[in-house]
């Protein structure tokens, strides 16, 4: 509107300066022209007693009205046109202004408030979508996640829209996982320590009995003698209960270095571990045969005595009427039982969890285990050495 004002005060000087009548006559639409500041209307000048300075910039002022006046709004601006610097003023008032402009306003007020309302009902609309979009796939993953258990581990990862979500979710997963197999290592520790220090247990106990019952004898070289059997025997099932505890912890570790190594005599292992577990055999019509031969290298000795231990336990335990036969030659041990009677056992810490615990080893220290199971008993066999030359090994079961 200042623009289109500006152009038409330059348009009525421009009228003015081609006109050939005298300058200081009104021009019509109430724009006034003259050559001097002094010659507008004196209300003007009185209002505005300094002229303007600057060429062809509009200026405006708001002019109290006297008495029963309305108010006025002047507008006026000096230009350069042909014949000089012209003076030009306008003067406007409410009751000279058109009924079209109001009507116009209001028409434009309520087009307006309409677009207003309109864009925040729209916006309010969007942002309750988007609000709608998120807390939906947020709700779903928690739902996911207070749903998640033992058996739902496993499962693939559903879609919840967003990359960060299922980020999130594959980081709740994988959290539980590392937990739940926390809570697995520590329930198969337990199981395992409970289960592989059950000999060295009784070999303490039924010793400390031994003991007693010599200290109530009288004493003799031979007394002497069998007392110091049985403290080599009671430290040996010590030291047993030691590694077989640093065993099944090294086992159960996620990740852990090589166990130590040791010059071990095989076949004087064997010939111990059977003697240790013979217990198992009182009672019962069983034939043992144990045939060994001298051998000796380096190998984690606890984990050997384990595995070796378990093989040989679960061989004495399920086998009720009938013949044991343990064979070492080199690095191969062949352990066999036959058993005659129709009896049945169903001791799940014999076969299940110590052959569990024996393939576990091996299979983690890198040694090959066969088994063959019969009706009559099993055969079992363990190489402590993978790459056997068929000269050094037994023939096929």
């Amino acid at each position: 509107m200042d623009t289109i004002i500006a152009d038409n005060l330059i348009r009525a000087a421009n009228a003015a300066a081609s006109n050939n009548k005298r300058l200081d006559v009104n021009i019509p639409d109430n724009y006034t022209v003259t050559r001097e500041w002094s010659d507008q209307p004196d209300w003007i000048v009185a209002a505005v007693p300094t002229p303007p300075q600057a060429e062809n910039q509009l200026q405006k002022i708001k002019f109290p009205g006297a008495e029963k006046q309305a108010e006025q709004i002047i507008f006026y601006m000096i230009t350069s046109v042909s014949g000089g610097p012209f003076y030009v003023s306008f003067q406007i008032s409410p009751d000279r202004v058109s009924s079209l402009v109001g009507r116009n306003a209001r028409d434009s007020l309520m087009t307006l408030l309409l677009i207003g309302l309109g864009s925040a009902l729209f916006l309010a609309l969007i942002v309750w979508w988007l609000m709608r979009q998120v807390t939906q796939p947020v709700t779903r993953l928690g739902m996911w996640a207070r749903g998640l258990n033992e058996q739902t581990l496993d499962r693939d990862i559903p879609d919840f829209e967003f990359r960060d979500l299922n980020d999130f979710a594959e980081v709740v997963r994988g959290s539980l996982i590392s937990v739940k197999e926390g809570l697995d290592r520590e329930q198969t520790f337990l199981r395992q320590a409970s289960h592989e220090l059950r000999t060295p247990i009784s070999v303490i106990r039924s010793n400390i009995q031994l003991l007693d019952k010599l200290k109530k004898t009288p004493r003799s070289d031979q007394s002497d003698c069998r007392e110091n059997a049985i403290v080599n025997r009671l430290d040996r099932a010590s030291l047993t209960m030691k590694h077989l505890t640093e065993t099944l912890l090294w086992l159960g570790r996620e990740h852990s270095n090589e166990l130590p190594q040791s010059e071990v005599r095989l076949d004087q292992l064997i010939e111990s571990l059977a003697s240790d577990l013979e217990y198992l055999l009182e009672g019962k019509s069983v034939q043992l045969s144990v045939r060994t031969s001298p051998c000796t290298f380096e190998l984690p000795e606890t984990a050997a005595r384990i595995v070796i231990g378990n093989l040989i336990r679960n061989a004495f335990q399920h086998t009720w009427e009938g013949q044991i036969l343990i064979t070492q030659e080199g690095w191969v041990v062949d352990i066999e039982n036959f058993d005659t009677s129709a009896a049945e056992t169903e001791d799940d810490l014999g076969f299940g969890l110590g052959l569990q615990l024996t393939e576990k080893l091996t299979r983690r220290l890198g040694w090959r285990y066969d088994k063959i199971i019969r009706r009559d008993g099993r055969s079992v066999r363990l190489y402590f050495k993978t790459n056997l030359e068929p000269s050094e090994a037994f023939s096929d079961f």
